[in-house]
């Protein structure tokens, strides 16, 4: 049986661990022991773990935004994954309610995911969430 809680700053590892398998790379651990830290104190950054017997096998963040554009809040899944091993089983279901529980409590306009093209299953994911892929998103290394 899956549960989910609200990350604590104990989850740093197990989370560094899922980002790094979503990215498939390394990112700056520094940077990321920075940004989780300061990310767990902003009232508009949610993180949840998904969890087997106490295992963190799943992670989402979610973060409301106020756009001019929406003259409304939009929330935004920045980050989802579930470990490969345990992918298909339910736990990116039970993650994606979470983010529409947040995002209908802080009264926002629509929840919104940004996703790699290389990703077919992603989208396919989200597209039987009920998601429409109706925008581009464009980017520039710095």
């Amino acid at each position: 049986m899956f549960e989910l809680r609200i990350a604590e700053t104990d989850d740093r590892e197990a989370i560094f661990g899922l980002i790094t398998e979503l990215q498939e790379s390394q990112v700056s651990r520094s940077d990321f022991d920075q940004i989780f830290g300061a990310n767990l104190e902003s009232p508009d950054i949610y993180y949840f773990v998904a969890t087997e017997k106490e295992a963190i096998v799943g992670f989402i963040s979610v973060h409301i935004q106020k756009l001019l554009h929406h003259a409304s809040g939009i929330a935004e899944i920045q980050e989802v994954i579930v470990t490969k091993d345990l992918q298909g089983k339910g736990i990116g279901k039970l993650l994606f309610e979470k983010a529409k529980e947040i995002a209908v409590l802080r009264e926002c306009l629509q929840l919104e995911v940004c996703c790699n093209q290389k990703r077919l299953d992603a989208h396919a994911f989200y597209e039987n969430r009920g998601m429409t892929n109706h925008h581009y998103k464009f980017c520039v290394t710095l």
